[in-house]
């Protein structure tokens, strides 16, 4: 039977490659790993399914053609459960991969990191687990990755240092571990870095500091420890701090009054010690700013008479 079924989910492939121009079809190999993906993750369940199978490849919900090829795999919300096959590594012209809020299980593909064409890889809130493949280092292209919210353990991969193009990097609510890479201070294009809710241990890498166009950076909710990097403070564009709820130990860097830009700092649910800095008056912007629950000492300075903030010091 499993030849069978093999053989005709080739002739539909072949039936359904719509023809662009006379003799060109959409390609044979990207048809085949759609209907990869339809049966690998139970497509006959979908919320949408519409054209799956039955017309043009080009006309199925959620796909994207150009010219002969699949640029694009939109199924987002749409029950998808089983696994990702490997077989997506076919679609090398793709750059865009949303499988986001699914029920997708099992590990992320090596192959994925074929994909050399991608932009956008979404994957978030699934039931995806294992370590995040190393290979996703070799998607040169991605400006936003998110794996939040799966079951997904493991380090985040050094070679995400290669990725320089990115300017969202989102895996948080997992459950991975480790250190963070001192390589991800190479994205000087990232805006937003949200690696919360996690268990993230070891010091922050001081190398964050070169991420000049960082506005949003939320480490919340880890196991991290050592000191805050006086570095922080170089991050001129930064409009969030969270650093809540670690083991981060030593003295406020006087080097965070100089993000002017600030309008969130949370530091609270540390060992944190010493006074506080002066420097910190000079966030003018801020809303909120929570110190609370550290072992600092000392009395408010009165620099802190220019904040109208949120406080919990």
């Amino acid at each position: 039977m499993k030849p069978l079924l093999t053989l005709i989910l080739f002739t539909l492939a072949l039936n359904f490659c719509e023809p662009i121009t006379a003799g060109a079809q959409v390609n044979v190999q990207d048809s085949l790993a759609l209907v990869d993906l339809y049966n690998s993750t139970d497509g006959s369940h979908w919320v949408n399914n519409t054209n799956w199978l039955t017309a043009p490849a080009s006309s199925w919900f959620g796909i994207k053609v150009t010219g002969n090829r699949v640029t694009e795999v939109t199924l987002h919300f749409n029950q998808l459960s089983g696994n990702i096959p490997s077989s997506l590594e076919n679609l090398t012209e793709l750059q865009k991969l949303d499988l986001y809020h699914n029920k997708l299980m099992r590990s992320i593909p090596e192959s994925l990191g074929n994909l050399t064409n991608l932009w956008g890889l979404y994957l978030e809130e699934n039931q995806l687990s294992g370590n995040i493949p190393a290979s996703l280092g070799n998607l040169i292209n991605l400006l936003g990755i998110d794996l939040s919210n799966n079951k997904l353990t493991g380090n985040i991969p050094t070679t995400f240092g290669n990725l320089k193009k990115l300017e969202g990097l989102n895996v948080y609510n997992t459950q991975i571990t480790g250190n963070i890479p001192p390589e991800l201070g190479n994205l000087t294009k990232l805006g937003t870095l949200y690696l919360f809710h996690n268990q993230l241990n070891g010091n922050i890498p001081p190398q964050l500091g070169n991420l000049s166009n960082l506005w949003q950076l939320r480490l919340y909710d880890n196991q991290l420890s050592g000191k805050i990097p006086k570095e922080l403070g170089s991050l001129s564009k930064l409009q969030t701090l969270q650093l809540s709820g670690n083991q981060l130990s030593g003295s406020i860097p006087p080097e965070l009054g100089n993000l002017h830009s600030l309008l969130e700092l949370y530091l609270d649910n540390n060992k944190l010690s010493e006074g506080i800095p002066p420097e910190l008056g000079n966030l003018t912007k801020l809303d909120y700013l929570y110190l609370n629950n550290n072992q600092l000492s000392g009395s408010i300075p009165p620099e802190f008479g220019n904040l109208n903030p949120h406080c919990s010091i």
